[in-house]
């Protein structure tokens, strides 16, 4: 499954509602900031080799897509058996780079809004699930419960560099 952002919770001890308004929160904090950007701003990467934000918002986007899948499938059947993605590529591929930001940031928020909405009516029974992804067996609270703690990964990474002066 890649880099894992969270140790995960008994899933019988998770609350959907809870997770819902954890990413809510994340992504509707931290959207006044990123709409504040500019777009040269947007564009440049942390340091050579490494991702402007908005290839990190659109990598954001990239797993938001993935995962709403994987949280819609684990619900209606266990032992899903879903695929990975290379994260790199997926970014690549998209050009977020050359996208106008405001363009890029709407499509990040709106997915992450209907994936809160999304998880708030999880049938707390369906959260013990198992699915194999990418090869690691996983239940569906840990892929929600991880999909936040990535989230918030990210957003803290991004207010420690973005618009810090290049020298």
């Amino acid at each position: 499954m890649g880099v894992i952002y969270t140790r995960g919770s008994d899933p019988a001890m998770l609350e959907p509602a809870q997770l819902s308004e954890s990413l809510a929160a994340a992504v509707r904090d931290v959207m006044p900031w990123l709409a504040s950007l500019s777009d040269e701003e947007a564009c440049r990467p942390e340091r050579a080799g490494k991702w402007s934000a908005k290839q990190v918002i659109g990598h954001l986007t990239d797993s938001a897509v993935n995962n709403l899948g994987r949280i819609v499938r684990m619900q209606l059947e266990p032992d899903q058996h879903l695929p990975g993605y290379d994260q790199a590529s997926w970014v690549r591929v998209q050009h977020y780079d050359e996208r106008d930001w405001p363009e890029v940031l709407g499509l990040w928020f709106a997915l992450n809004e209907h994936i809160a909405w999304t998880i708030s009516h999880v049938e707390k029974s369906t959260l013990i699930h198992h699915g194999v992804v990418a090869g690691g067996t996983i239940t569906l609270g840990f892929l929600i419960e991880d999909y936040v703690a990535h989230m918030q990964h990210h957003l803290r990474a991004l207010k420690s560099w973005v618009s810090i002066t290049p020298e």
